[in-house]
């Protein structure tokens, strides 16, 4: 199950996918969830919605879609979860401040008032959602994966044209909402996933960034993850789920000395072949199974 906002959605990253509601929520078939789903051979539901609040996910339609959380079900059984950053006007801000800096001339404004007055309300909200979860669904494993991080520690670029004040304060709604993320999964026994810390290096202004930049290609979404930055999200969602036992990753030997069962070109699409192959030590050979 995955629940958000367009930080799991995917908004830009082609395809859409077929799920209910995917062309409204920009939801793609490449976003995170999807990506965790298919290598863990998972059922997904995802109703990630850009645009989604706390508000969105717990009690509140989000147009014609009902709250997200009704989409939790006893059956449930791992949910992953990245929320939080519209409440706290978090790429609203950005996008403000950058149009303002390039000199536009009908740039939204930015209310710090009401951004500061939500941040001390933040955990509570982030938390509340994890526990609607368990309420449905007692034996469901929930991720909590923080926002990618989208300026480097210093400076701006000609990606990202802010002032320095203007980079500073977006800085520090960045580390805010990381650690307000933080503190729920610590409230309750939900699992990090620090897409924050693992992200930097990887900003916007990056020579490998794992957002776009504030002025995007056709067809992408100003300051989103692109595809590479959605395959690391996955990358560290999986590598959680092994760390908590959830998935478990072997190699598997033959009996024929040197050889190691193999999935062709790495390809994890049903029908692909498996063979027996030379050990190479490739993820084509690193076969994942949940131990349930």
């Amino acid at each position: 199950m995955a629940l958000g906002s367009s930080f799991a959605a995917g908004p830009g990253i082609p395809p859409l996918q077929t799920s209910d509601g995917a062309s409204d929520c920009s939801r793609s078939a490449n976003n995170y969830p999807s990506i965790v789903a298919r290598s863990i051979g998972a059922d997904l539901t995802d109703v990630s919605c850009s645009g989604a609040t706390t508000a969105h996910v717990l009690r509140d339609q989000q147009g014609a879609r009902p709250p997200q959380i009704r989409a939790v079900t006893p059956d449930t059984r791992l949910v992953t979860i990245t929320i939080g950053g519209n409440d706290v006007n978090y790429l609203g801000s950005i996008n403000a401040y950058s149009c303002q800096a390039s000199g536009g001339t009908t740039c939204p404004t930015v209310n710090r008032d009401a951004i500061e007055r939500t941040f001390p309300e933040l955990p509570g909200r982030i938390a509340d959602i994890v526990h609607a979860v368990h309420a449905v669904a007692p034996q469901a494993r929930v991720h909590l994966v923080t926002y990618f991080t989208l300026l480097p520690d210093s400076g701006t670029c000609a990606d990202a044209p802010l002032t320095d004040e203007q980079a500073a304060y977006e800085r520090s709604i960045a580390a805010r909402l990381a650690a307000a993320t933080a503190d729920a999964a610590a409230a309750t026994g939900a699992t990090l996933v620090d897409l924050a810390g693992a992200s930097r290096g990887h900003d916007a202004c990056s020579a490998t960034p794992w957002v776009e930049s504030y002025r995007p290609a056709a067809g992408r979404s100003t300051y989103h993850p692109n595809e590479a930055g959605m395959r690391a999200a996955a990358a560290l969602a999986l590598s959680a789920l092994a760390s908590d036992g959830l998935t478990r990753t072997a190699t598997f030997r033959s009996a024929v000395p040197g050889r190691c069962v193999d999935v062709r070109a790495s390809d994890a699409a049903d029908g692909t072949p498996v063979r027996l192959w030379t050990c190479n030590a490739t993820d084509a050979q690193r076969w994942t199974s949940t131990p349930a």
